[in-house]
This record gives C-alpha cells, structure tokens and sequence, in this order.
C-alpha cells in the first residue's frame, strides 16, 4: 500500500464513518481504525490490514450497497523464482518514451555528479536527486525526504468511476506510476516495495533480480513480476538505488528512460507555509511535496516527538503541513464538523494511544487550503498540548505570500 492508497483508505472510512446509521459499529470507532491503519500500514502484516478492511466492510455494507473503490496498485508479495515477467496489456497506459538509450539495454548514465560516498543519514531539509523525464500523463507527482531514504514519483491518475473525471484528491485512482528511491548506508531500500514493509534492514550483497547492462558503471539488477519492474543499483558502496515501474507498458524501457535523465543534486528543501514553532524538542526527519499538473497539491513535515518510545521512536509520530484542494471546497464539510476555531471550519478524529487528525480550512489567502496536524503516539498528543493545543497549531498556519510561486517558498 503506497501513500496514495493510504489517503484513499482513509477517506472512504471518513466517508463511510459519516454515513453510517445509529447502532452497530460505532463511527468513531470504524474511522480511528482506519487512521490507524493507513498510517501505520508499513508495520503492519497483510493479514491485520485485511482483517481491518473486513470489519469496515461489515460495518457499512449497507451503506456503501456494494464494493468499494476500484484497487490501486500496491506493494507486491517478496520476490519468488516462479514469479512472471510483467508483460504489456491493452489496459496499461502507454508511456511512449523516447528510443535515445542505447539499444534500449546498454549502459545507462544518470546525469549530475552521483555521490561517491552514501551518508549514514540524509539531511531531511535537503533533496539529493529530482526526476527527469517521465510519463507525460504521470500528472501528480510527489517527492519525499527522509533520514533513511528519499523518494520520487510519479503517478499516472485515473477515474474512480469508468467514464468519470480524473481529478487530485485522496480519493485519486491509479493507473500507473514511476518510483525512484535511494538509500543511505546499509538501508535496504527493497524490503518495503516487495512485501515486508520494514526499513533499516541491511541488504542483501546484491539486489532482486537479474544482472543487466550497469548504470553509472555500477552492476544494475532487474526484477519483474505481475504488478511491477524494479530496475536497481548502487550509487555508492552501500547506499542503493531503485526504480520502480508499475502498470505501464515497457516497464523495462521506461525505467531505463527515467534512469537516463535522473539529476542528482543537492537542492535545499522548501515548503509553501511559512515556519511555525513547532513542539519543543521535536526532530524533523522528513518532508511531503504533492503536485497535481504542476501546481502544489499538499506540503507536510514529518517529526519525531520527544518522549516517543519503543516502536514508536522508529518511524514519524507528528506531522504537520497544508493541503491545497486535496479536500473538496473550502473544507467545512470535513467530516460534517461543527467545530470552529477561530471562526474558522475546523474537524478533529481522535482516537486511542494518542491518534489524532486535526484541521482548520480556510486558511487566510487560499479559501480552499486546509491546515492539519496529525499525531501517531502519546507523546506527539502531548507534546501538542493535546486537543485543543493540536487545532491551535493548525489554526496558527499561514501561507508565504505567493504559494503558487515556489520560489518564495520557506525553509522550514
């Protein structure tokens, strides 16, 4: 399950949560529930993921009167001998990219200057690598940074319903993607696309997946099954990189495409809100960039609260940011909430062990931008001021000046 899948999960469980009759199964219960697993889906087994999805489905059948959403894509299951190629279908789209790689399965060479060394830890306020060429119908794009690894990608969107529109927002179909990933020293990237959802682990000396034609002059691996090509290298001792191509016809010559216009840079992070006094204590380690035909979509920072335990201190515990049509309207109808603060629309889905989502809309100079603050642990609820101190926090949000113009953007 990828982040798309994530938010389209915690929607149609907001939405479900909203529309269910008295009795049975408690809204608020079917949509923290949800949260939970949308936000903790990289640690969880399949079998949780569905046992979840299953009491959401008995819970509101009546409601929904039937299926859900069509599926999206999604992590396939670890690498297997017996596994097929992934073969082109008249229902993948075409991606068409230009023949300019030689032969299509020579040596390929990323542009800019490929680190020499891979760092024990990346600089979250930082991007080491921007994308190139892609699809041209990959239309939302979403770049992501991290201590461990950093992302790229690009989505090709597709209708909810047959014959419907193709539009941003959590509840965006899937018809495809491009992802690049890299990783910083020892992390193995290549867990998390093939089925185990865990990070941090050490690699294994070589990747899944076949020998083919270097990159960079590195030895490059090819894997390939039902759903997805996973084109990967490594850019430096340790430190791999991987390219991952889903539902698109010529997987393997569209990743070597990507690959051919891969820039590698160091390229300070900036995000379209101006900074906010964040928590005391709390450690950035990592940001959200979503963009829909070009125009930003969504922007987060990902913390790690202090006083964060166990678990919990391995993955992101608080995140804050600003959506930009992600919600439809001004974002008053989130949820039917009546809740304002400071005149403004607000909602807030609580839930146990600290879970929590909390918006405002109508952020001053963009009517249709929601605020919001999510917490994951007790520690982040705490560190908040809980309730009434997370609203605040999204209420005291504000834009820079022109955020359709990235280059007045903030370092946070």
């Amino acid at each position: 399950m990828n982040r798309d899948d994530e938010a389209a999960v915690r929607t149609l469980l907001a939405r479900v949560a909203d529309d269910l009759p008295a009795g049975g199964v408690p809204a608020q219960t079917l949509l923290v529930a949800g949260e939970r697993v949308v936000r903790r889906q990289r640690r969880l087994a399949v079998a949780a993921v569905a046992a979840v999805a299953a009491v959401v489905l008995l819970g509101s059948a009546a409601v929904l009167g039937g299926p859900g959403a069509p599926g999206t894509p999604g992590d396939g299951g670890a690498p297997t001998p017996d596994r097929s190629a992934v073969t082109a279908t008249p229902s993948r789209p075409a991606a068409t990219p230009s023949r300019s790689i030689a032969d299509l399965g020579g040596p390929v060479t990323t542009r800019g200057e490929a680190p020499t060394v891979a760092p024990a830890r990346f600089d979250p306020t930082r991007r080491s690598f921007r994308l190139g060429w892609v699809p041209p119908s990959a239309i939302h794009q979403v770049s992501r940074t991290g201590v461990t690894i950093q992302s790229a990608e690009a989505i090709v969107p597709d209708p909810l319903v047959p014959g419907g529109p193709v539009e941003p927002g959590p509840m965006m179909g899937i018809a495809g993607s491009v992802r690049v990933r890299t990783g910083a020293r020892g992390v193995d990237i290549f867990s998390p696309q093939l089925g185990s959802g865990l990070t941090g682990q050490v690699p294994s000396p070589e990747a899944p997946g076949a020998p083919v034609a270097p990159v960079d002059g590195h030895p490059a691996y090819l894997y390939t099954d039902r759903e997805q090509s996973l084109l990967s290298w490594q850019y430096a001792p340790g430190g791999w990189v991987s390219v991952t191509v889903r539902s698109l016809d010529r997987p393997e010559e569209v990743a070597r495409q990507v690959v051919a216009s891969l820039t590698w840079q160091d390229e300070r992070v900036t995000v379209p809100f101006r900074p906010l006094d964040v928590p005391p204590r709390a450690t950035l380690i990592g940001v959200e960039l979503r963009t829909w035909k070009g125009r930003w979509l969504d922007a987060e920072a990902h913390y790690l609260a202090s006083g964060a335990t166990g678990d919990e201190a391995n993955r992101r515990d608080l995140s804050i940011g600003v959506s930009n049509g992600m919600y439809e309207g001004d974002g008053s109808d989130l949820g039917g909430s009546t809740t304002r603060v400071d005149g403004r629309a607000g909602a807030a889905v609580e839930g146990p062990k600290g879970l929590g989502a909390y918006r405002v809309a109508q952020l001053p100079g963009c009517r249709d931008c929601v605020a919001e603050v999510d917490t994951e642990s007790p520690a982040a609820l705490k560190a908040v001021g809980n309730r009434s101190g997370a609203l605040r926090l999204a209420a005291a949000i504000r834009l820079v000046a022109n955020p359709t113009d990235p280059t007045t953007w903030r370092p946070l």
